[in-house]
């Protein structure tokens, strides 16, 4: 396992925000990103500027309001455009049936509204539905692969790298922001 998913120790909000200024439509992206529910994660891909919420959008997710990052924003970097994913579902099927919570992992989404993505980060069951998702994206439900996953790498067992795990989701309230 080679991949660093630490978060710096000190958000650089300046550098963000050049970042953030400066980034054009349609580049290809790099952001890290942190929260409670699912932990750090990278999220990559092609961001878009909406003009319904006036900000940056990485696979639907926010980098800022009003010009300013969003406060799960850790670092955004541009990266190289994504190599395409030959989907192959029988490969997702068989490493989802081995995933286990707290597993490192890398997801390849397709999606007609955010285009060809990849989340990497730490796999968090859910028990309602018996469902797997990283960074809030499901991964798969029941032990079937979510429609919009091309790909799915188990890059460490949880225990074989040096990330936390975010707890287990126990409560349908927890995941939909209801108590």
């Amino acid at each position: 396992m080679n991949y660093d998913l630490s978060a710096p120790a000190r958000r650089d909000i300046k550098g963000l925000t050049a970042a953030i200024e400066s980034a054009e439509d349609a580049a290809s992206l790099q952001a890290r990103l942190s929260v409670p529910r699912y932990g750090v994660f990278d999220l990559v891909g092609r961001a878009r500027r909406s003009p319904i919420i006036g900000g940056l959008l990485l696979a639907g997710t926010a980098l800022d309001q009003n010009g300013k990052p969003t406060k799960p924003l850790q670092v955004l970097e541009t990266i190289p455009e994504l190599d395409p994913v030959n989907p192959d579902p029988g490969a997702v099927a068989a490493q989802l049936a081995e995933l286990a919570h707290g597993d490192l992992v890398t997801v390849r989404f397709s999606d007609g509204a955010y285009g060809d993505f990849g989340v990497t980060g730490i796999a968090v069951w859910s028990v309602p539905g018996t469902t797997f998702l990283v960074g809030g994206w499901l991964i798969g439900s029941a032990g079937a692969p979510a429609p919009r996953v091309t790909e799915l790498v188990r890059l460490a067992p949880v225990g074989d790298h040096p990330w936390p795990v975010p707890a287990q989701i126990t409560v349908v309230g927890e995941d939909i922001g209801i108590d």
